[in-house]
Parts: C-alpha cells; sequence; structure tokens
C-alpha cells in the first residue's frame, strides 16, 4: 500500500512540477507547491495516510519560507548595489567640490595678488583708437577673470599724448577708454563694475620732440579696485 501511494506521490510531483514549470508561475507559488510535494512523499513514507496530511502542510511552509529567504537574498543583492552607486557618486562629488575649492582659491589668490600692484597698460597708434590685434584675448581672459569675483572692479584710464588741442585729445582718449570697455562688456563684465576716466592730455610726460615718448601717453591703463559686490 505505501509502494503504491509513494509512487503515485511521486508521479503527481513530477508531472505537476513540469506543468507548473512550463505555465511560468511565479516563484514563490513553485516553492510552496515544491515544498508540499516533497512533504507529501516524505510524510506517506512514514506514516501514511495521516503523514500526507501533515507533510503536504509542513513542506509548503518550508517551500515558502526558502523562496522568501531566495527572494530577500536577491533584494538585499540589489540594495548592496544600488549602495554602492550612491557612495561612488557621493565620492566623486565630494571630489569635484574639493577641485572647485581650490580652483577657486588659486583664483583668489591670483586675483588678490593683481589688486597689490596690478596695472595692465595697452598702447594705441598716433590719432587712433582701435585696438591693436592680440590685446582683445587678453581683455576678454580679464573680463572673464573678474566675473568670479563680483567684490573687484576696473578702473578704466585712458590718455593721449601732447600733439593737438587739449579738446581734441580729450575725445580721442574718451574713444580709446570706450573701445577697451566695449571688449569687456562683450565679454560678459558688467559696465557697472567699470570705473570709466579720460584725461586727454593732462597728464602727458613726453615733449613732442620724444617720438618714442609719445607712445607712453598714448596708453590705457587698467587697474583693478576693491569695490562692493555687485
Amino acid at each position: 500500500m505505501k509502494r503504491t501511494f509513494v509512487a503515485l506521490a511521486i508521479s503527481t510531483l513530477l508531472y505537476s512540477s513540469t506543468v507548473m514549470a512550463e505555465e511560468g508561475e511565479q516563484r514563490l507559488e513553485k516553492g510552496v507547491f515544491t515544498g508540499s510535494m516533497v512533504g507529501l512523499v516524505v510524510g506517506g513514507l512514514l506514516g501514511g495516510p495521516p503523514g500526507v496530511v501533515l507533510g503536504l502542510s509542513g513542506g509548503a511552509m518550508l517551500g515558502e519560507l526558502e523562496t522568501r529567504k531566495r527572494q530577500q537574498g536577491e533584494l538585499g543583492a540589489e540594495l548592496a548595489a544600488l549602495q554602492l552607486l550612491q557612495r561612488r557618486d557621493q565620492q566623486a562629488a565630494t571630489e569635484h567640490q574639493a577641485l572647485f575649492q581650490r580652483q577657486r582659491a588659486m583664483e583668489s589668490a591670483r586675483v588678490e595678488a593683481l589688486q597689490q600692484g596690478y596695472t595692465f597698460c595697452l598702447g594705441f597708434r598716433s590719432n587712433s583708437a582701435e585696438i591693436e590685434p592680440g590685446i582683445g584675448e587678453q581683455l576678454k581672459a580679464l573680463a572673464l577673470l573678474l566675473q568670479a569675483f563680483p567684490e573687484f572692479k576696473l578702473q578704466i584710464r585712458a590718455g593721449a599724448d601732447a600733439r593737438g588741442s587739449d579738446t581734441y585729445n580729450k575725445m580721442l582718449s574718451k574713444r580709446r577708454a570706450e573701445a577697451v570697455a566695449a571688449v569687456m562688456i562683450d565679454s560678459g563684465l558688467p559696465k557697472a563694475r567699470m570705473e570709466i576716466d579720460y584725461i586727454g592730455k593732462a597728464q602727458a610726460r613726453y615733449p613732442i620732440q620724444d617720438f618714442e615718448g609719445l607712445a607712453y601717453d598714448r596708453m590705457v591703463e587698467l587697474s583693478l579696485l576693491k569695490g562692493e559686490e555687485s
């Protein structure tokens, strides 16, 4: 009798497992079912029909427990992977922040050093307010640097040599100062952060006979000033 029952149970187990695998049931249901069938066989071997009932129930519980353990393990692995990605993102953000702070400190030190005695002079040809080639790129670089430090202002002071009338040289120096300011504005530096002064030939230092010296009077001086943030 037991042999017949066991054979029947095993046949039922194999057939049902195959059917459920083909139908693609959920893993929890498979675990419960497999546990039930194993419990059924073991119960039948040990206790006959009463053992079948106990084995079926106990096997179902064990099957469900194993399935849930497996699911928890998979969830734990996914959580660990997400935590690893999060730690990597946090580390990358920390490194970027540290790099930004170092760059900021270097730029700040550079500007502070420039302010201590920085004067950038650019010359102009006689009777001209046109900026020489190559100078424009230097002005753009200065404008970009100042954009990062709103506590500084730029003073633009333009002059002219001793030749010509006061009125003409005043207007000429104004055109030179405005030409420089235009480059700075086009490069992103607001006009409100510039102090523009044009003095004509009021402070010309070289006589009209000194052609080489006259070039030093046709200058626009750029200086950094400490001011309120804009």
